[in-house]
């Protein structure tokens, strides 16, 4: 009897694995097979204005062949990277989805190189587009401005604050990573708008069109009549938002300890005079969107996104001449606080800060400026991002990697410093001569 029972129960439980294979195969028959699509996206060298659907000026000094193309795709996580044919076409194979694109490369012209930077945000591949089809279709074409590689970038940034919610100590550090002399006199240090990433960034009036310029939250300038405050190749400058020495404020040791920031160049402080340290001098600041605290400059612990320009003149906070809605400024589409709106022939260099890597797909600036981001993962972790150096020169000085695509060009870090390798600090420092 028990010998029965338990063929009965074999039996039982044979059928019913029979019965739920046969629905498995039923199930995977009628399951929708997602097919790839074979995609095509045309890659455009232009010059001057940029209008909203893309049309500009071809640029024949450029030729955008031979280009890095990553197709990203954040929900599947998937990449698929390809180059550009001598046409401009870069051609990829991706499961049908939501695709971050982004374009990289450089191209030398009159003994001068140039980046051919670009990026197309949460493009919607769903279907196969031929290199024909891309060629004659503004919605599968990147219009790229080429942008002169420049001398003066960030170096270093310490903007995610240490263990305790310390966030006093951010610095920012920029670097001559040139061969020849830069001068600093004029030049403007801008924290863009949005203030942290984004997957809905903001819309901008019609008439601006399309990457002609990116929109400053606050704007800080340094001092100088025109050759006052030069930077030596393999020299830099620190701001700090507290030129203060930290390491009386906390008592962390190690990896977490906090940051001196007494000595630096300059301090971001723009009327708290309880706070300002009297023997280091304050980056004027000379416009304010009205969004932030005016009393200090304390950037997002999630990342902010920054650019170095040269409006070639020294501007002031007050000038009703300069700031014209418009020209100088510019609002959002339904909304009126009015943003620097900085010309994409002025800036130097951008870096683009973000709360996680995987959070690319929310960049928030033209891929002119900076095509990729960087982030150290996580807040108040005592990480900064650093450019990874490359080389040195004949003197020692180190060269640092910059392409204009931050994902690439910088690493998390961690404890934050000021002049790592051996980076010089400009004769004319206040705290050289003490």
């Amino acid at each position: 009897m028990k010998n029965r029972y338990f063929s009965l129960l074999l039996g039982g439980a044979a059928a019913m694995l029979l019965s739920s294979c046969v629905d498995m195969m039923e199930e995977a028959g009628d399951a929708h097979i997602v097919r790839p699509v074979r995609v095509a996206i045309k890659v455009n060298a232009v010059t001057g204005f940029v209008d909203i659907d893309g049309n500009a000026t071809p640029d024949p000094n450029f030729k955008p062949h031979g280009l890095h193309v990553r197709f990203v795709n954040y929900e599947e996580d998937a990449v698929t990277e390809c180059t550009t044919d001598e046409n401009g076409i870069a051609v990829a194979e991706v499961v049908p989805g939501n695709y971050t694109i982004s374009v990289t490369g450089s191209a030398k012209y009159d003994g001068t190189t140039y980046y051919l930077n670009g990026a197309l945000q949460n493009k919607a591949l769903l279907e196969d587009v031929t290199p024909e089809e891309a060629s004659a279709s503004k919605d599968y074409s990147l219009s790229i401005r080429p942008s002169q590689v420049g001398s003066l970038c960030f170096r270093e940034i310490f903007y995610a604050g240490s263990p305790g919610y310390y966030f006093r100590n951010q610095f920012y550090e920029i670097y001559n990573n040139g061969d020849e002399v830069c001068y600093l006199d004029h030049l403007c240090f801008a924290q863009l708008e949005p203030n942290v990433a984004t997957s809905t960034p903001p819309q901008w009036p019609d008439e601006d069109g399309m990457n002609n310029y990116v929109y400053g939250l606050v704007v800080w300038q340094f001092p100088g009549t025109g050759h006052d405050y030069p930077l030596q190749p393999g020299e830099s400058v620190i701001v700090a938002q507290e030129a203060a020495n930290h390491t009386l404020n906390q008592g962390g040791t190690g990896e977490n300890a906090l940051m001196d920031n007494s000595r630096v160049e300059f301090e971001a402080w723009s009327g708290n005079a309880q706070r300002q340290n009297p023997d280091v001098p304050d980056l004027k600041y000379v416009y304010w969107s009205g969004k932030v605290n005016t009393t200090q400059w304390l950037t997002s612990v999630f990342g902010g996104a920054f650019c170095l320009y040269q409006p070639g003149r020294q501007l002031t906070y007050e000038d009703k001449n300069y700031w014209k809605l418009g020209e100088t400024t510019q609002h959002k589409v339904g909304n009126s606080v009015e943003y620097a709106r900085i010309p994409a022939s002025q800036i130097l260099d951008g870096v683009e800060l973000i709360g996680t890597p995987s959070e690319l797909n929310k960049k928030r600036i033209p891929g002119f400026v900076d095509a990729g981001a960087a982030s150290v993962g996580a807040t108040y972790n005592n990480m900064s991002v650093c450019r990874k150096k490359t080389g040195e020169r004949a003197d020692g000085s180190p060269v640092y990697q910059d392409t204009n695509n931050s994902t690439e060009d910088f690493e998390a870090v961690t404890p934050p410093a000021h002049r790592r390798d051996g980076i010089g600090q400009p004769s004319w420092s206040w705290s050289v001569n003490r």
